[in-house]
């Protein structure tokens, strides 16, 4: 979650919404009463009210609604805003009349409200800490060249720069290896002093050729304490243009939700590894979890995004104290979409579990 805009002289908060965790945040922040400005589509009749030929569409525009009530849609992961018009296209919309907003992950939307409670504007707080993107390096390179780049949300910038002479002799291979090693070995120690400076949470190398991937090799097997996750990917050119490139592919942003995924299904493999070996370190079902959570025993707090949107006001509420409870201990949540097969497996559990720190009696 991004705060864009925060003014509580006007009463207001910009927010974006970026994860389905940030959904969740954003069920609980809104409230009736409250006011939302954002986006949204409607469906409007075009032509003379006494024509027959009045056509019916659909126009995308924004509205400012008085909020009724919030909810988490059904079928998809969605927050549904439902309200009465305050403002929008007089030529488009009757004031007064009733709509309801859809919030996805990728939307921005105006919250309003009279007061701000503190509890509240605590939880944008962890929610905007719990999603600071940590940068990404990306390293181009090909042989001799190595041009390395920190991007983050602002864009690119052009960290270090690596030349060396590759040995090009006809038939002498050991030359060329020779070569090719200290210029890895000078790569990897640009790679390591930008990890000192920056909190990168992930590396992509990229290049037209093989020398990424041998590279990468290099680089996974090169001993770095808490290295982060690395990536390869082709791209046409080194330098500024092979960075762009992986921007605009939108790599580091699919590699970090891949990321997500490969860390919920561990940690459900984790959960399951657990309840067969009866170990007493996994936890599922509401008593279950509960009680893990009321001793401080959980370390990951798991939760289906079909139980959250299924489940009632009063349901809402418990689960919703679950994840406030374990984070007060320094636990971990994590929202698991049903879309890959660990969500699944977390389903046929009941759509809840956690992997615990210790053992507790049941009793």
């Amino acid at each position: 979650m991004k705060v864009l805009k925060r003014s509580m002289k006007e009463g207001l908060i910009v927010l974006k919404i970026e994860t389905l965790d940030d959904l969740w945040h954003l069920y609980n922040i809104v409230g009736p009463q409250d006011t939302v400005i954002s986006k949204t589509s409607r469906r409007v009749r075009i032509g003379d009210e006494d024509s027959r030929k009045q056509e019916s569409t659909r126009k995308t525009m924004v509205l400012k609604l008085l909020v009724e009530e919030v909810s988490f849609h059904t079928f998809s992961n969605r927050i549904r805003i439902k309200g009465q018009i305050l403002e929008g296209p007089g030529d488009l919309v009757n004031i007064g009349s009733y709509h309801t907003i859809n919030i996805e992950t990728g939307d921005t939307l105006t919250i309003i409200k009279d007061h701000w409670p503190q509890f509240i504007l605590a939880r944008i707080k962890d929610a905007t800490k719990a999603q600071l993107r940590p940068k990404a390096l990306i390293v181009t390179i090909e042989d001799g060249t190595a041009e390395i780049f920190l991007a983050a949300d602002y864009g690119i910038r052009e960290a270090v720069s690596i030349r060396s002479s590759i040995s090009r002799k006809r038939g002498d291979q050991k030359s060329y290896d020779s070569t090719m090693k200290d210029f890895f070995a000078d790569t990897v120690l640009a790679v390591r002093s930008q990890l000192e400076q920056h909190e990168i949470g992930l590396i992509v190398i990229a290049g037209p050729g093989f020398v990424k991937d041998h590279f990468k090799d290099t680089l996974t097997s090169s001993g770095i304490k808490d290295l982060p996750p690395v990536v390869a990917e082709s791209t046409n050119s080194i330098g500024i243009p092979g960075a762009k490139e992986i921007l605009f592919r939108g790599v580091i942003s699919k590699a970090i939700t891949e990321l997500k995924v490969e860390t919920e299904t561990r940690l459900i493999e984790a959960l399951i590894e657990h309840i067969s070996k009866g170990d007493g370190l996994g936890a599922y079902g509401f008593d279950e979890v509960a009680k893990a959570v009321q001793y401080g025993a959980v370390e990951d707090l798991l939760i289906t995004d079909k139980r959250l949107r299924e489940g009632t006001e009063e349901a809402r509420r418990r689960m919703d104290s679950l994840v406030l409870d374990t984070e007060k201990t320094r636990g971990n949540f994590h929202i698991v979409s049903t879309d890959h097969p660990a969500g699944d497996q977390l389903e046929r559990l009941g759509g809840l579990g956690a992997v615990l720190r210790f053992r507790i009696e049941y009793s």
